[in-house]
């Protein structure tokens, strides 16, 4: 590896660590000194939980139990900083085509297979094969050419590009890794009774009712987990999970707007934890289908909606108002960055050169969560005032964003959390062959941006990338950007060592109680 490549890549890992998340507090520095083992922690969480294989894997809930079963080949810091898991360092050479990473050798699957650099290689071959149909295909394909075995514990991924979102991309879904033996032996039932190598062994899963998971007395990491048994319990909504928390039911609630935590504030044996910056809440639409392929229709409806008033009536005005896709806590924040301002006389004209003089009606879809239940109905009255009609379309929790996924909802509320590189969500959402773009979005003007900003490794240079990438698609509107929520999670005193990744999804394995 070339000095210079060397410290271009540790430039991008400190710029996260040092620079501008360094006002985001790191809560572990509050946790209690001494870990103490034992104790069962029940987690209240709204399950739209699909699959528990990692390689199939497209639903935001299931990365919470994911994170318990398996291990990512690296980890996130508190500050999005890249760091060893099952591999232990990493070094990219050729000109930053090549990674060679060196892994543990003491890691076993709870089923007692070992780990090595063949299961990398079957893992990520078996992600990249068309015949699997793995949904992180699309975003290893155009990244990853070849897998290589250099020894038991060595193994080189060779890319297609100098793609300096790769580590980052190694600690979240396409980083976890599945025993093949157990995988092939189990096949599509793999996904219901997963084998990992992470600190806790699964034990059941009811559909409906909760996931079971029980400490790996064999974990590689000396002395963790601390907890014997961890249990995520589904719950209908933040209401049911607050009750539940204050009668004992439950140790942990997350996903609680500043409406829901009023009554907890100030509780005894309670506590808040706000994460960092909070979702990225936006509407979406399909820009290729009627009616949304009409870009005056879209501006109308840009202009017609209060992004103040929502913030104020949701997050009690201490939201972010988001004018693009990346908060300001990022280095790829573009501060330049204006969306459609709020105008109701501006969306009536610009409904009329839409064709629609006299309004229409649309219909508005969104899950069983109470935000963006009550985004869904501020909207529907802001639009009613410029002379659109909304149809409020509910659907389960459950099957929400995979008929999002599958292009059965075409208007809705969405939220989103932030990736450790700017690939992760803005090529997802926004390029035309991104894995999450289900707004059919297609710029060739934004595909040539992120394209060039995936390809290159110096920071300084993919800022004005990106900016610009940002600008385009604002303008375009497959997204309009409405906010950055503020979230709470809820947590009984007894409970320790909590802290947030700038993601938002909760790691519990970490946690312990006192007695």
């Amino acid at each position: 590896m070339t000095t210079r490549l060397t410290s271009t890549l540790l430039a991008f890992g400190s710029a996260l660590a040092l620079g501008a998340l360094a006002q985001w507090p790191d809560n572990q520095a509050q946790a209690a000194a001494q870990p103490q083992k034992g104790g069962v922690l029940n987690v209240g969480f709204a399950s739209d939980t699909k699959t528990l294989d990692p390689i199939f894997s497209i639903q935001f809930s299931e990365r919470q139990a994911l994170y318990l079963m398996f291990n990512t080949l690296v980890d996130l810091g508190t500050d999005f900083s890249i760091k060893p898991e099952l591999a232990t360092s990493w070094d990219f050479q050729n000109d930053g085509k090549r990674v060679v990473l060196k892994l543990r050798q003491d890691v076993k699957f709870h089923d007692g297979t070992p780990f090595d650099a063949s299961v990398v290689k079957w893992n990520l071959e078996r992600r990249l094969n068309a015949d699997v149909k793995s949904p992180q295909r699309a975003a290893l394909l155009p990244v990853i050419e070849s897998v290589e075995v250099v020894d038991p514990s060595t193994v080189a991924i060779n890319l297609k590009l100098q793609f300096p979102g790769l580590m980052g991309m190694l600690a979240q879904r396409e980083g976890f890794m599945v025993p093949p033996a157990a995988a092939e032996k189990a096949g599509a039932d793999f996904g219901s009774k997963p084998v990992g190598s992470g600190p806790f062994v699964f034990k059941e899963w009811v559909r409906g009712s909760h996931i079971a998971v029980e400490r790996n007395p064999n974990y590689w990491e000396a002395g963790k987990p601390y907890l014997d048994r961890i249990v995520l319990r589904d719950i209908a909504g933040a209401v049911v999970g607050v009750q539940r928390l204050l009668t004992g039911e439950l140790d942990y609630v997350a996903e609680l707007s500043p409406q829901d935590v009023r009554q907890l504030e100030g509780r005894r044996g309670i506590h808040l934890d706000a994460t960092p910056t909070g979702r990225w809440i936006s509407m979406q639409w399909q820009v290729d289908k009627p009616p949304f392929n009409n870009e005056k229709l879209r501006q109308a409806i840009a202009h017609a909606i209060d992004r103040k008033r929502i913030n104020d009536i949701i997050n009690d005005g201490k939201g972010v108002i988001a004018e693009g896709p990346t908060p300001k806590a990022l280095w790829w924040f573009n501060p330049d960055l204006k969306s459609y301002a709020h105008d109701p006389a501006k969306a009536k004209a610009l409904l009329a050169e839409a064709g629609y003089p006299n309004g229409l009606e649309i219909g508005l879809s969104h899950p069983s969560t109470a935000s963006l239940q009550q985004i869904n109905q501020i909207v529907q009255e802001q639009l009613k005032a410029v002379g659109i009609t909304v149809k409020l379309e509910p659907v389960a929790q459950s099957e929400w964003y995979a008929r999002v996924v599958q292009q059965q909802i075409n208007f809705t509320a969405m939220r989103w959390t932030q990736r450790p590189d700017p690939d992760g969500l803005l090529y997802l959402l926004f390029h035309s062959k991104g894995a999450g773009n289900s707004t059919n979005y297609k710029s060739a003007e934004v595909d040539a941006l992120l394209d060039k900003g995936r390809a290159t490794l110096d920071i300084e240079a993919r800022k004005p990338i990106y900016r610009q990438a940002q600008a385009v698609m604002t303008r375009d509107l497959p997204y309009l950007p409405l906010y950055f929520s503020v979230e709470y999670a809820a947590i009984r005193d007894v409970v320790q060592n909590h802290a947030w990744i700038p993601d938002e999804i909760p790691r519990f394995r970490d946690l312990w109680k006192t007695k």
